[in-house]
């Protein structure tokens, strides 16, 4: 018998990047071009503020810096967490899709570096002084992204 050659274990399929910045579209290319980004730099934008946005909606006392603990389920921060409703654990979900490459420490560290250089009217979040909202962000960006961050992690 001449029966195909195919595994009884598959791999899992990895969402394509494309629909992974999907849910960026068409903001992140508005930005590009009103602000002349080069690149992905706007991706890399919207991605890091999506992080930093789920950290305040699920540990709103946790530093910048807990990303990685978040989306891997680690830390003494993760641990300490409020009871969560299934909301938020679909929340979590969500994100570990789309932030995938945040689980790794250095990745998250960099990104949020090379966010840092940003200029301050392009960043609607404040690394400094324990971070928080950018005072000098409009309202209308602040509930332009906000909508957004929302939408993506439904």
């Amino acid at each position: 018998m001449n029966a195909p050659l195919t595994s009884v274990y598959s791999t899992p399929t990895r969402p394509a990047l494309s629909s992974l910045l999907r849910w960026q579209e068409p903001l992140a290319t508005r930005l590009r071009y009103r602000h002349a980004l080069p690149g992905m730099v706007a991706n890399r934008l919207l991605n890091v503020e999506l992080g930093l946005y789920l950290l305040a909606e699920l540990l709103p006392l946790a530093p910048a810096q807990s990303l990685p603990d978040l989306l891997n389920g680690q830390g003494t921060i993760f641990r300490q967490r409020t009871i969560w409703s299934p909301r938020q654990h679909r929340t979590l979900s969500q994100a570990k899709a789309l932030l995938a490459p945040y689980r790794d420490r250095a990745i998250w560290f960099k990104a949020l570096d090379k966010y840092a250089t940003l200029s301050p009217e392009l960043r609607i979040y404040s690394l400094k002084n324990g971070g928080g909202w950018n005072p000098d962000v409009s309202s209308y960006v602040m509930r332009e992204r906000l909508s957004l961050f929302q939408e993506a992690l439904a």
